[in-house]
């Protein structure tokens, strides 16, 4: 279980840099409380984004579930922006930009990788695919957990 928890730390990082990212994040999708909980954080901030939960429609990882496809957020500007986008870790972790991407196993959507900057540079479509394979692989890894 450690092995996994590194390799998953690992790729992570990896995305972050690839991406240009101040934040990735990985939120399972808690089936008994119809929650989503964050799992492991890279490049946090804030000592209670492993504790928030949030409802599975809310937010951009919301969207991401819902759809089954990556969602982003332009540059928010203020606390209030971020509030109405539903995206509680984005608030903790002042992030001004943001990108969910499904994670997918065994036919249905388990969670999401939330990537997020703390600047007001908005991800790329590249950017976004390039994640989009990476979670894919993260994906692997977690259904084999």
């Amino acid at each position: 279980m450690n092995t996994i928890n590194a390799e998953l730390a690992s790729s992570l990082e990896r995305i972050m840099q690839d991406t240009h990212s101040d934040f990735a994040g990985l939120g399972l999708i808690d089936k008994a409380s119809r929650k989503l909980r964050w799992h492991t954080a890279s490049g946090s901030i804030s000592g209670r984004t492993l504790l928030v939960e949030q409802k599975l429609a809310a937010g951009l990882s919301g969207m991401a579930i819902r759809s089954g496809r990556p969602a982003r957020s332009g540059p928010v500007t203020t606390d209030a922006d971020v509030f109405k986008l539903g995206e509680t870790v984005m608030l903790g972790e002042r992030l001004r930009s943001a990108a969910t991407l499904p994670l997918e196993w065994n036919g249905g959507i388990h969670g999401v990788l939330l990537l997020g900057r703390r600047t007001d540079n908005a991800y790329s479509s590249e950017q976004i695919d390039s994640a989009w394979e990476a979670a894919k692989q993260i994906s692997g890894a977690e259904s084999t957990a």
